[in-house]
């Protein structure tokens, strides 16, 4: 069934495109102000996790990973100008952590515990823009990160070797993006409704 598999990979690869093109457009227009640590972190686990797919033969499932990579590259270029500008120690920590997660990869050499590393790093990446957003969460275009969320759903289906190393980042990816995006929707349902009750006081 390879044609099965090529068609999968290419639709999400084509969603992927789509995704970050929302993304880069929100950031263009000031609508999103992207932190530069996750997404260069995002860019560099995700090159890693591409690595990974391609050792264990992962097939057209491979494809959207590779674009990501080169996308959370290209969105950390642009957080350079337009981004978010309020760096603080705990991010910083978290950059650090990532490189020495690269470090580690190295070291190892091993695909299992390079995927489990950028699974877990991913998450730890995730920290400054969940830190951000808490605060001001209409500052990210969740579109994107639902869009997202969708396309490596479907590189799950054309994963042509479907094993620990293959599927885990992309569920990792799947669940951290649903979760920020309950967290964005929760808090800006908070402050509105906190807005409301200032605006009535006074």
């Amino acid at each position: 069934m390879p044609y099965f598999y090529e068609f999968f990979g290419l639709i999400s690869f084509i969603i992927g495109v789509a995704g970050y093109a929302v993304y880069i457009r929100s950031i263009l227009r000031g609508q999103t102000k992207p932190h530069i640590y996750t997404h260069l972190i995002w860019g560099i686990v995700t090159g890693i996790a591409f690595c990974a797919q391609l050792y264990d033969d992962a097939g057209p499932g491979s494809w959207a990973m590779g674009f990501s990579a080169f996308a959370c590259l290209s969105q950390a270029a642009l957080a350079v100008k337009y981004g978010e500008k309020n760096i603080t120690r705990s991010d910083q920590a978290a950059l650090a952590t990532s490189l020495l997660a690269i470090v580690l990869w190295v070291a190892t050499d091993n695909p299992l515990w390079s995927v489990i590393l950028v699974s877990i790093i991913d998450a730890i990446a995730f920290y400054p823009t969940f830190r951000k957003s808490w605060n001001k969460p209409w500052e990210e275009n969740l579109t994107a990160y639902n869009i997202a969320s969708l396309k490596f759903g479907l590189s799950l289906i054309a994963i042509t070797n479907f094993t620990f190393i293959t599927t885990l980042y992309a569920i990792t990816v799947i669940v951290l993006n649903s979760v920020f995006a309950l967290m964005c929707l929760w808090r800006r349902q908070t402050l509105h409704r906190a807005e409301e009750i200032i605006t009535k006081d006074i």
